[in-house]
């Protein structure tokens, strides 16, 4: 053989067994297409089942559905929107990709106003706007309702969503194929080396081999040069999908164990990735449709299980996702509806299935924000092939306005019905063929009790003939016809109505009757009423004793009744027709304008009238001005005589004048009396002060006390009197501040206990709890009842106990219920004796008039104070038992204590060294009066300035400076009342601040608050305890030394 042969022989032997190595390989790639094909197989299963589902989903959706692009071209319409629209059915062909053909599609046919519709249409498209709820109406006559939809991705086009709500919605078109089938091409073949060099590659890999030479798709190189190196170093087969020359290829590797280089076997998988990536956009496009449809859309299992949700239905991207895979049980209690709404949908659910047919119904649900909503909802069962349910879509429509729309008519018709039922009288509507087509319930009352309800015996009666008779004549002559008439009832009883008939056009133009019977019996009888009743007035005014007239607003008489004319001593005929001032007497005729004026107000008042004798009556008269619409006012005036009482009036007014000029009388001269005793009695007391202070023997002392003792007693007699003459002439006056009454029974104990103590007798206290707090009232005349009760039962008493106590009665919020008693063991008073011992001047008996003395003021004076302060003074009391004086006063609560001069103890000292090296100016025209002051002044170390006059005193506090000025108040030239305010009227502010201390002999309470307003600091009565002046001073000046500082 030679060399070329075996050459050749080996050249074939090398051929051939790379040949069934290629062989062996292409065996391989075949098994490996073979499993790619069923995996491609699977993904396109899976995928046109996806792709059915959402079919099937829109094709059954009850709202009609069409997609439009941005040119107008229809891309989709399902077959709800063909029914709406009366097209024809698409044919059943192969699906095909949009858009639909026009000619399809045409809806002009079907609509009223085409034209209209489509310039609308096309404006709107143009727009780019979403307009929703539009309304279009077809020829057959259904309303459509349109929601004109703009996606927010601009190549979604536009969304035209119909619903129709009287049908069901039909089956959508058919969606256009999800993929195409891609033309098979051979698989490419390559055997590399790890260096990328290419050993092998067959027809089909002809475009990839460029790929591991380009620089430009170094990447690409890269990742077949690694998928290379890790088959050469791992063992087992490698696979990976790559993107190679804007494909996508299943790369599985082969390595050879004892080479060095790989086999790889590429299967184009772009078809399976393409549609892989078309059935995602299909998906996300059929989604966002669903999205934009204004209805909640749910996709269910067979379990009831959730497949799908759209936004309508739950807003809330988490809960949507959420929802997926739950039951119905589980998302209602998720949502927190009630359990009776997931009990009443599972058995609509499960109505659904049993039933494989659609069900609706409606539900009402919670909203948080917009309270209860209404839902229309509704499960439209998708059968799969083999006749089992293989979804259930369930759509919900808000109709919450339309069902409020449906129940306000509802309730509109029944207001209007009950509207009708309640107005009293009979009304009815009677067509041209005399039937009833309306009447309110009145009517059918009345009609069962009325002999006309016989339907054999009511034509025959005069009452129905009649009644034919006027509807014909409304019908006929389109008039209307108003008469009274009687109905009987079944019993006998004859009721009278009022009628009214009249037409009335009905909506389809014909023309009824429309009755309205009012029942006038009961206004019949009251104007028999009415009439009897006048009659009555009549005779009323006629007979009565009262004086009754009416007259028009200028006062001219219109008619007066018989006491009138037996008054004015005229007839009637005389005196209608003239006028009221005629009858006034002249002095009052000018005051006749303001009766006139005053008439309209319903005032009672006094007039004067004379008769036709002349003679003056009295008139005590009531006016009432009466205007009715249309008619002209006019007044009613009555009254009754009061002449004698008006003449008794006067007598009375003039008896008062008298006793009120004798009060003032009395008061002035008790005023005079009053200074004329007060002013020599202190001189009589202030000399025996002063005689006190001088060397006396003991006789002589015995006679200044009996002088001193007859002084005091004289002053407290006329203290008496003048207390008396204050409670008599109205001129007492309590005063409201805060005290305690312990405070006052301490101050009348200390005053009187030397006086108990000299004649034998135990005087005892029974105070309140020391926590009491302060009450409102007047302390002072408190004091003076008790001294006066106690210094009595010290007088009465020869030996044994005298007690003053007093107790809570009651406690309130507001006051203090006190009870205060004075009880002694001393003569006691009779029954008889107890009638008028609170009398004035009055004593138990002449004998004890003798034996112990006094005016007999005391009680009196006390009970007048008790009373006064609210409280009655209470006797207890038989002979030598004792007596037992007590009262009980109502105090309110006051805040805080502030005690006044007045409740100071009788017994404190005055320190009178804190007088000396005062200045004081002292104004007293009487000498003895006024050296008796000298004398006490500077004995305490006070210098002293003395002066008689008035004009004196006012000169000298002009140009002098004093720490306090006395002034007398009645003093030749200018009353020391006129020098106070003077001196408040300077611009020194040292005279306005000066303390002027008022010493006068009246004693009443009116005057001195005269004297402190005129600008006197305090005032100080005659005669005065030299220790009352000293501590006023002492006041006085500290208050004026405080205010300087």
């Amino acid at each position: 053989m030679l060399p070329a042969d075996d050459a050749c022989v080996a050249q074939l032997a090398v051929e051939k067994s790379r040949r069934v190595q290629a062989e062996a390989a292409l065996t391989a790639a075949e098994v490996r297409i073979a499993a790619l094909e069923q995996q491609l197989a699977t993904t396109r299963s899976a995928a046109q089942r996806h792709h059915h589902q959402l079919v099937a989903f829109a094709r059954h959706s009850r709202t009609g559905l069409a997609l439009v692009d941005q040119e107008g071209r229809i891309e989709f319409i399902n077959e709800s929107f063909r029914e709406l629209f009366d097209l024809a059915p698409e044919p059943a062909t192969a699906e095909t990709y949009p858009p639909t053909p026009p000619h399809t599609a045409s809806i002009a046919d079907a609509l009223q106003a085409s034209a209209t519709f489509g310039t609308r249409g096309y404006a709107q498209h143009q727009s780019g706007q979403t307009a929703l709820l539009g309304e279009l109406t077809l020829a057959a006559g259904r309303v459509i309702e349109i929601d004109y939809l703009v996606p927010n991705q601009p190549q979604a086009g536009r969304l035209i969503c119909c619903r129709e709500v009287t049908e069901h919605y039909q089956q959508e078109t058919q969606l256009r194929t999800l993929a195409y089938i891609l033309e098979q091409h051979p698989n490419p073949i390559l055997r590399l080396t790890s260096t990328g060099e290419v050993l092998y590659a067959n027809t089909a890999a002809a475009p990839l081999t460029h790929l591991l030479t380009a620089d430009e798709q170094d990447a690409a190189r890269q990742q077949l040069l690694t998928l290379v190196r890790e088959a050469l170093t791992t063992e087992g087969s490698h696979e990976r999908e790559l993107a190679l020359a804007e494909q996508y290829y299943l790369i599985t590797v082969l390595a050879e164990s004892t080479e060095a280089y790989v086999t790889l076997y590429l299967t184009d998988i772009t078809a399976r990735r393409q549609a892989e990536q078309e059935l995602a956009n299909q998906r996300t496009f059929y989604e966002m449709v669903l999205e934009q449809v204004p209805a909640g859309v749910a996709v269910f299992d067979a379990e009831h299980r959730y497949l799908f949700v759209n936004p309508v239905l739950e807003p809330d991207p988490a809960v949507r996702a959420w929802l997926i895979g739950k039951n119905n049980f589980e998302a209602c209690a998720y949502r927190q509806r009630p359990y009776d709404i997931a009990e009443q949908r599972q058995n609509h659910f499960l109505q659904t299935l049993r039933e494989r047919q659609e069900v609706t119904w409606e539900e009402t649900i919670p909203h948080a924000l917009l309270g209860r909503r209404r839902l229309l909802r509704c499960y439209r069962p998708i059968m799969a092939p083999d006749g089992a349910v293989q979804l259930i879509i369930s759509s919900g429509l808000d109709i919450t306005e339309s069902h409020q729309a449906k129940m306000q008519v509802a309730e509109q018709r029944l207001f209007m019905q009950q509207l009708v039922d309640t107005i009293p009288s009979m009304l009815c509507v009677l067509n041209s063929a005399e039937n009833i087509s309306f009447s309110n319930a009145a009517f059918r009352n009345f009609f069962q009790r009325s002999p006309l309800s016989s339907a054999d015996q009511h034509k025959e009666t005069p009452e129905y003939k009649q009644f034919v008779a006027w509807n014909r004549q409304v019908l006929e002559q389109q008039c209307v016809i108003t008469a009274e008439l009687p109905l009987p009832l079944q019993g006998g009883e004859i009721r009278y109505f009022q009628m009214d008939k009249r037409p009335l056009r009905q909506p389809d133009g014909s023309v009824s009757v429309l009755t309205l019977h009012t029942d006038i019996t009961d206004f019949k009888r009251l104007r028999q009423q009415a009439e009897r009743r006048e009659k009555q007035y009549y005779d009323l005014v006629y007979y009565s004793q009262a004086l009754i007239c009416t007259h028009d607003l200028q006062g001219t008489i219109l008619s007066v009744n018989p006491a009138i004319e037996r008054l004015l001593g005229a007839p009637a005929n005389r005196l209608v027709g003239r006028n009221l001032r005629d009858a006034l007497p002249p002095e009052h005729r000018a005051d006749f304008d303001a009766y006139l004026n005053g008439a309209s107000q319903p005032q009672p008042s006094v007039m004067t009238i004379l008769t036709t004798k002349g003679e003056k009556r009295y008139l005590h008269y009531y006016t009432y001005q009466v205007t009715e619409a249309g008619q002209e006012s006019y007044v009613v005036a009555s009254g009754y005589d009061i002449t004698p009482g008006v003449r008794a009036e006067r007598a009375l007014q003039q008896a008062k004048k008298e006793a009120e000029e004798n009060a003032r009388a009395k008061e002035s001269f008790l005023a005079r009396m009053s200074h004329e005793i007060r002013t020599p009695l202190n001189g009589v007391l202030g000399m025996a002060a002063l005689l006190a202070k001088t060397p006396l023997s003991q006789t002589q002392q015995e006679y200044l006390t009996t002088m001193e003792q007859a002084g005091q007693h004289l002053l407290a007699l006329v203290n008496d009197v003048l207390d008396m003459a204050k409670i008599t002439t109205q001129h007492l006056q309590l005063e409201q501040a805060a005290f305690d009454p312990n405070v006052v029974l301490q101050g009348v104990r200390q005053t009187l206990a030397n006086l108990a103590e000299h004649k034998g007798l135990r005087l005892t206290t029974e105070y309140l709890p020391d926590s009491s707090p302060a009450v409102l009232g007047d302390a002072y005349r408190l004091r003076q009842v008790l001294l006066n009760l106690v210094s009595n039962a010290i007088k009465f008493t020869e030996q044994g106990t005298v007690h003053l106590g007093v107790a809570i009665q009651q406690e309130t919020p507001q006051a203090l219920m006190l009870r205060f008693w004075v009880q002694d063991t001393g003569i006691g008073i009779s029954q008889e004796q107890q009638e008028s011992i609170f009398d004035a001047f009055t004593q138990a008996s002449s004998e004890i008039s003798r034996r112990f003395g006094g005016t007999g003021l005391g009680l009196a004076i006390s009970q007048q104070l008790v009373q006064h302060m609210g409280g009655t003074l209470a006797l207890c009391s038989a002979p030598d038992q004792g007596s037992t004086f007590s009262f009980t006063l109502t105090l309110p609560w006051a805040d805080v204590l502030a005690p006044t001069l007045k409740q100071l103890p009788a017994n404190e000292v005055v320190n009178y060294e804190a007088l000396r090296g005062l200045h004081v100016l002292l104004a007293e025209d009487n000498l003895v009066n006024q050296w008796i002051a000298v004398v006490m002044l500077e004995h305490w170390g006070v210098r002293v300035e003395a002066v008689g006059t008035g004009t004196d005193a006012l000169a000298r506090l002009q140009t002098t400076h004093y720490d306090a000025a006395i002034l007398d108040i009645q003093m030749p030239g200018l009353s020391g009342v006129e020098v106070a305010t003077a001196i408040r009227q300077q611009p020194n502010p040292a005279h306005v601040a000066i303390p002027l201390i008022a010493l006068t002999a009246n004693a009443f309470e009116a005057d001195l608050t005269k004297y402190l307003a005129a600008g006197m600091s305090a005032c100080l009565t005659k005669p005065f305890e030299e220790a009352a002046l000293g501590q006023l001073l002492i006041q006085l000046t500290k208050e004026q030394f405080r205010a300087s500082e």
